[in-house]
């Protein structure tokens, strides 16, 4: 009877041992040769820092570059800046007591007159800078303000098709406003998790930031793995803006996990001088390693159950 349940053992572990070593094997994405663009346009800076004083004006510039292989019209124009939901996707629709700033920006044409859309044109390989006068009011709300300066080729009307599709490139320059009165910074680290044992990959580290402020912020990340003995295998870091009175979400995956193993990961968030780093082993076991074990781990208890059982017997009989 031991020698089945022995042999049994050793069959089982004869199917986990090939299967526990197979590497990963990874496709390589197919590549495309491609050539530039016609008409691809480039802003410089893309996003801009500005105190606002109120009943001041105040006059910037921002280069626009004509990166493609064809000479193309252009228009600038401003629109609100704001996100809708934690992972931060943006609208430039949605107008906000924080996104008045769009409504203060105009651009100064080549005659000095101000307008609410700048136009021009640029030859390939070429840039021009655009000046823009940002006009604050004398009453405006403490904090933060947001805009988007978007700079869009103007496609010409012999070029569109007979469906009447035209193609454009659209850029945008972000403007992060911040007025001279009462401001008020306030970050708190709200959700914070990391992945510690895991049926296949990927491994996962996520957190959740809340500005309770009038003012935006920035939040620095770092996520990184490493194998038991210490060898680096992953590693992230990033620095991103909090608007006020929103809440982001920053989410790392490590991708190319192996099938099973243990690993050691570090995630660390700050944000105005708060910060929470901690430090885990992440385990990565698939079902059927759980399902073997389990398998192996009955054998096992049958197994000494019998031997107690036949010890038991043994004894009885002597005393008999």
């Amino acid at each position: 009877m031991y020698k089945k349940i022995i042999a049994a053992a050793i069959a089982v572990t004869g199917v986990v041992a090939p299967l526990a070593n197979v590497n990963n094997v990874y496709a390589e994405e197919p590549t495309a040769t491609s050539s530039a663009a016609s008409s691809w346009i480039q802003v410089s800076p893309v996003s801009s820092r500005v105190t606002l004083k109120p009943d001041t004006a105040l006059d910037y510039s921002m280069i626009v570059s004509n990166i493609g292989e064809d000479e193309f019209k252009f228009s600038t124009y401003t629109a609100p800046y704001s996100v809708v939901d934690e992972d931060y996707n943006v609208s430039f629709a949605n107008e906000t007591n924080r996104t008045q700033l769009s409504r203060w920006i105009q651009f100064i044409n080549d005659d000095g007159s101000l307008t609410d859309k700048y136009t021009g044109s640029i030859p390939a390989g070429e840039k021009k800078t655009v000046n823009y006068r940002i006009t604050v009011p004398a009453d405006i709300p403490a904090g933060g303000q947001y805009a988007t300066i978007f700079a869009q080729t103007e496609p010409e009307d012999t070029n569109s098709s007979a469906s009447g599709i035209k193609t454009v490139s659209r850029i945008g320059l972000v403007v992060y406003g911040r007025t001279s009165g009462d401001t008020e910074e306030k970050a708190e680290i709200v959700d914070f998790h990391m992945d510690r044992f895991l049926t296949q990959g990927p491994v996962k580290a996520t957190a959740l930031v809340k500005n309770s402020g009038n003012t935006d912020f920035e939040v620095k990340y770092e996520y990184t793995v490493n194998s038991i003995v210490g060898n680096e295998l992953y590693h992230k870091e990033d620095a991103q803006n909090v608007l006020p009175e929103t809440s982001r979400r920053k989410t790392y995956e490590w991708e190319n996990t192996s099938i099973m193993g243990i690993f050691k990961a570090t995630f660390k968030v700050s944000a105005l001088g708060e910060t929470r780093e901690e430090t885990h082993l992440v385990i990565i076991m698939p079902i059927f390693m759980i399902v073997i074990a389990i398998i192996l781990l009955t054998i096992l208890t049958i197994w000494i159950i019998m031997i107690v059982r036949k010890r038991r017997e043994r004894k009885s009989r002597l005393v008999a």
